[in-house]
């Protein structure tokens, strides 16, 4: 009710402040390129209508306020739902049911009948309506009625159904239009009629009753489940050449005003690109804005609301471009990657609120036209005759069109059927576009007369002829067709399912007798109530294993795609791999289970993060970009593959279910037992490649694996808390007000989840990686933070060179995952693993690598360049000597595994002996006594007094007196 009220509201400010704008047109320059709102308001309103200031004279003069669009929208509004309400099951659709009532309440205004009665006011309403100005009807009714169609539709379908719908709606519609013109000058020259008609004025008339308007047929088509790609089809049609109807329109009625300027070709193709990129444009913000909003169905939903009508706005009265082709790029832009940027919780709320303003939109348009036709339009015997013509050439014309074309539509995406085609030419309907620009040409009066009003005659007779003959013979002409039959195999799953229902229905009565307050009723009355098992119409006939198999698998893709989506409802998957995913079930939808749920060729590419991002993340200064898509790209890996795990095993516990089998008596046993272990086999080498590949992911990166787990733990202990938190609320625990902080504090808490980076949680392992690192682990908490925000992350597959043999070190290598081998001159000479230093040493005394690093394993290191020491230490000054700590490390590391004496210890036990030694800084002839223990000469020269020999760094010395020799820096182990 609240969003009914809402809707209502904003109608009839729009309505009223239509009114007002209507009553102050000021006729614009004229430009080369008129847009649609150009070309209404240069018209001459007054010329032949009757102004709308009659209708706010009357009862309500003195007011200020015009009170008849209010009231003429609550009138229709409960026309609209009596007429849904009482005549649900009528023979007509329902919108052809408001044309016709809205046809009878035009011509009891015009003839004074609702006066006569004592119902003036309603009158006014009507008469106020018949009047209404056409660009309010386009710039009200059309944003809303467009991005609605285009938000329901289907992505997979139309982007393979795209090429056909606009073969139709751009060459399609000029092969209409052209066949249709010299129709009526045919008709002109044959002395029948249109004695007034220019050949401009032909073409005219066919650019306007081009534009289809199928609402009637798509919901006839949902309704008797016809084929997803026929509905989808025609309503993508139905929306492009609305577009390019009224930019030929545009086009056309300027070159008989002679308001037409540059080359109309070029002006076409502006204005249609123009009206792409526009809605493209308002999309990306839109989609922006709401990827930083969460959960908030008021402000997702508004901010959509307003960008349908922006997009319109901008296009036609700022930029001069196509509104119509604007709204549905916008629209298609949200039902693809725009679907998954709206919060889970508010995406269903969303849908039904564009239902219902759709639902009005469509209400009130069909009743105004109506009602315009019954109060403008008149026609002579004369008239009629061309009307029926015209009515037989828009025929012929979508069937040449159709005919020309139906070689290559048939080849392209899904094809087109012979019989689908048959109702594509039977359901061009037209409607309200038609009208209102037919309605712009009759009040135009630089056209003469008598041309303009038999155009707007015809239009209005073409619109009711198709409305009340094509939409209501449709249904007749698909069920002729056979295309609203369902076959053997969903027939008989339709009967299993009700033999279910049905037996749980006869459990249900078993328990209910038993129930003291209802063991006294009428059993058999009761029981009246179950389901029949046998009401469906079609009976399967014969079982097809091969036809129930396909089926099945259909059946489980579906249930699949299902899983995916509640997956992502739940915080569980990415908006980047739900769509992956789903794109994937629907190509293999496009086979009809014709293929085995086991070959999924493209879920490799979707796991495999390419070698190229890997190689590039290592690059200077583009490197960082590089590096979070390839973090970003091993999350996606692992989410698609994870979630596509959870579904084979969802998929494996209700396999049974879904098997058509003995319970029909239409399959014996056997058949149902193997159709059962064929699907089982699928489902199952599904699950364990899935789970192969995470095994390997872990293994190969168990950093990146560890943080995601994190995050997907994190989120799944917010969900039971908020599960938790409702059944405390339906329990009486809590207040209303009380629920709602707790609730604000876990959507916070969910928020900072998906606004949490893979790199935030990869920096946690970095810091511990250094807090075990020598010499760095005792950097203060805000020099560890520099480090981390300044250095560079980098991740090697198995395999990779690191760095070669006697190349520029640039910089100190921190080992956090994986492990490296070093060579020297391709010799193996030692390993490095986690908190490992390399490159240290060779910054220390600005020397060439002396080896070269390999990945054993995928790596994941940190890079501290020179300039970044170089930052560090003038911000940091201690942290000079830890780095010099460092150093001696890492050289320390390497000579200690070399050594006899300890060799034998493991890195952990070397690790913790280094970070407890002392360094000492030797400057000449300095002595220095160690004893029990060794010493690692790391720079310079040194003297044993004992043998007096000279060590040269790096070296390792026993217990001894050490001279320096020149400047030299010793690391004193404990």
């Amino acid at each position: 009710m609240k969003r009914l009220l809402i809707l209502l509201t904003i109608f009839a400010l729009s309505l009223n402040l239509g009114f007002a704008i209507q009553k102050e047109h000021v006729k614009n320059d004229s430009l080369s390129h008129k847009s649609l709102t150009e070309v209404v308001h240069e018209t001459n309103i007054a010329s032949d209508n009757k102004s709308q200031e009659e209708v706010t004279e009357g009862s309500h003069e003195g007011h200020g306020l015009n009170l008849a669009p209010f009231l003429f929208i609550i009138l229709s509004l409960f026309i609209g739902t009596a007429t849904r309400h009482l005549l649900s099951k009528g023979l007509l659709p329902y919108t052809i049911m408001l044309l016709i009532i809205g046809l009878v309440l035009g011509l009891l205004t015009r003839f004074d009948v609702l006066q006569s009665v004592g119902l003036g006011i309603i009158g006014q309403a009507v008469h106020w309506a018949g009047n209404i100005d056409p660009h309010l009807i386009l710039y009200l009714f059309l944003p809303t009625l467009i991005f609605e169609a285009a938000y329901a539709l289907h992505i997979h379908t139309f982007k393979k159904s795209l090429v056909n719908a606009v073969i139709l709606a751009v060459p399609g519609i000029m092969v209409a239009i052209v066949i249709t013109a010299f129709a009526l000058l045919l008709i002109k020259s044959m002395g029948i009629g249109l004695n007034e008609w220019t050949i401009l004025l032909a073409f005219l008339f066919g650019a306007i009753i081009s534009a289809t308007d199928p609402v009637a047929v798509v919901a006839i088509l949902k309704e008797v489940g016809a084929s997803k790609r026929l509905s989808t089809i025609t309503e993508s049609e139905s929306m492009l050449n609305d577009g390019t109807a009224i930019v030929l329109f545009m086009t056309i009625f300027g070159l008989i005003t002679g308001e037409a300027g540059g080359n109309a070709f070029v002006e076409f193709l502006k204005v249609s690109l123009g009206g792409v990129l526009v809605g493209a444009v308002i999309g990306w913000g839109i989609l922006s804005w709401l990827k930083k909003v969460f959960n908030d169905a008021l402000i997702e939903i508004t901010v959509v609301i307003g960008a349908a009508y922006l997009s319109f706005y901008i296009a036609e009265s700022v930029l001069h471009v196509s509104g119509v082709i604007a709204v549905v790029t916008l629209g298609i832009s949200m039902a693809g990657p725009g679907k998954t940027k709206v919060s889970p919780e508010v995406t269903h709320f969303l849908h039904e609120f564009w239902e219902l303003a759709a639902f009005i939109a469509n209400t009130l348009i069909f009743i105004i036209v109506g009602v315009v036709i019954a109060q403008q339009v008149n026609y002579t015997l004369s008239d009629l005759k061309v009307l029926l013509l015209v009515y037989i050439t828009i025929h012929i014309a979508r069937l040449g069109t159709i005919y020309v074309f139906y070689p290559l539509m048939r080849r392209i995406g899904y094809g087109i059927a012979f019989k689908d085609s048959i109702v594509l030419w039977w359901g061009g309907l037209r409607g309200a576009v038609a009208l209102a620009l037919a309605l712009i040409v009759a009040i135009d009066s630089r056209i003469p007369f008598e041309p303009r009003n038999q155009l707007l005659s015809l239009t209005a007779g073409i619109v009711i002829l198709t409305s009340l003959i094509n939409a209501t013979t449709v249904r007749w002409l698909i069920d002729k067709l056979g295309l609203s039959k369902i076959g053997d195999i969903k027939a008989g799953l339709m009967m299993q399912s009700l033999q279910q229902i049905r037996l749980s229905g006869e459990k249900e009565i078993e328990k209910l007798k038993e129930n003291r307050y209802m063991s006294g009723a009428d059993w058999d009355k009761v029981s009246s109530f179950l389901i029949d098992a046998n009401a469906v119409e079609e009976k399967p006939q014969h079982f097809n294993l091969e036809e129930a198999i396909a089926e099945t698998r259909k059946r489980l893709l579906q249930k699949e795609k299902e899983s995916y989506w509640r997956q992502f409802s739940m915080g569980m998957l990415s908006s980047e791999g739900v769509n992956l995913l789903s794109d994937q079930i629907d190509a293999l939808l496009d086979f009809g289970g014709k293929i085995p749920l086991s070959e999924r060729q493209d879920i490799e590419n979707i796991w495999t993060t390419p070698k190229t991002i890997a190689k590039l993340q290592n690059l200077p200064l583009v490197g960082r970009i590089w590096k979070r898509k390839f973090l970003n790209r091993l999350a996606l890996s692992y989410d698609c593959a994870r979630a596509f795990v959870v579904a084979q095993e969802e998929n494996q516990k209700s396999l049974s279910s879904l098997i058509i089998g003995f319970s029909l008596g239409i399959a014996e046993s056997s058949k149902e037992t193997e159709l059962l272990s064929a699907l089982e086999d699928e489902l199952n080498e599904n699950r364990i490649t899935g789970q192969t590949f995470l095994r390997n992911l872990r293994e190969k990166y168990p950093d990146v694996c560890q943080s995601i787990e994190t995050l997907l733990a994190s989120r799944s202990l917010l969900n039971q808390q908020e599960e938790m938190l409702e059944r405390l609320k339906k329990q009486g625990r809590l207040e209303p007000d009380e629920v709602e902080r707790i609730q604000a504090y876990i959507h916070a808490s969910m928020k900072q989840l998906i606004d949490t980076s893979l790199k935030e949680n990869t920096e946690l392992k970095v810091a511990a990686a250094l807090r075990n690192t020598p010499g760095l682990n005792n950097l203060t908490r805000d020099a560890q933070q520099f480090l981390i925000s300044k250095g560079q992350l980098k991740i090697y597959p198995e395999g990779s060179v690191i760095a070669k043999q006697d190349s520029e070190p640039d910089g100190i290598f921190i080992i956090i995952n994986g492990t490296v081998n070093y060579y020297k001159s391709d010799t193996l000479t030692g390993v490095k693993e986690i908190s490992d230093v390399f490159g240290a040493y060779e910054w220390l005394l600005s020397l060439k690598l002396r080896f070269s690093y390999v990945a054993e394993t995928p790596v994941t290191l940190i890079k501290i360049n020179t300039s970044t020491i170089k930052l560090l230490t003038s911000k940091f000054p201690e942290a000079n000597r830890l780095l010099k700590l460092c150093a001696s490390a890492d050289i320390a590391m390497e000579l200690l595994k070399q050594s006899e004496k300890y060799s034998e210890l493991s890195t952990r036990k070397l690790r913790t002996l280094i970070r407890n030694a002392q360094l000492f800084e030797l400057n000449e002839g300095e002595k220095h006594r160690f004893s029990g223990t060794a010493c690692i000469l790391v720079k310079g020269q040194a003297i044993t007094e004992e043998q007096d020999t000279l060590f040269t760094a790096p070296a390792i010395l026993e217990e001894c007196n050490l001279r320096s020799k020149g400047d030299a820096l010793a690391l004193i182990l404990p």
